[in-house]
């Protein structure tokens, strides 16, 4: 079935809709792919650098859906993301040049949250899939996936709490 949007469905709020989702997944492929890359020094970059794969994928996939319905690009909501995700970056957490202990807490307590966003997101375009001329299935491999990702979020944010804000950096 080829993408369409039905007269049921509102095109501006959708647009508005998926530009926001876009927007979103700009800056968490943003923060997950440096999530990666920084901390190869635990337990979890082989899983990060998995998950950095997945979100390029699914921001491909949401980029996609955008120019398959003919959705205006909203770049400066895109930039405005990946601006704030770089400016997130600059956090005062006491340490000038080396990384806070506590900075893959916060980077994953930020992550889950994107992802249940995302979570939600799969689960709109599965209930508006037959509006859209889409397959539902593909949303619920989707919401799948973002389940495990927030199980994979969780497991980092257990290693990073146990860690974070002891002199001898954890058990």
């Amino acid at each position: 079935m080829a993408p369409r949007i039905s007269s049921t469905v509102d095109k501006k709020l959708f647009g508005l809709y998926l530009s926001d989702h876009l927007a979103g997944a700009t800056a968490g492929q943003g923060r997950i792919e440096r999530m990666a890359r920084d901390f190869t020094d635990t337990p979890f970059h082989a899983e990060l650098s998995a998950l950095a794969a997945q979100f390029r994928e699914e921001r491909e996939y949401v980029r996609g859906l955008v120019g398959d319905f003919g959705l205006p690009r909203r770049t400066p909501r895109r930039a405005a993301a990946w601006l704030a995700e770089r400016a997130g970056r600059l956090k005062l957490n006491g340490r000038l040049v080396s990384r806070s202990p506590m900075t893959l807490l916060l980077e994953s307590e930020l992550m889950r949250s994107a992802v249940l966003g995302k979570l939600g997101m799969w689960q709109t375009l599965h209930d508006l899939s037959g509006d859209l001329g889409l397959d539902g299935s593909r949303f619920d491999g989707l919401a799948t996936q973002a389940r495990e990702q927030i199980a994979t979020l969780d497991r980092v944010h257990e290693y990073a709490r146990r860690r974070s804000f002891y002199t001898n950096q954890g058990s």
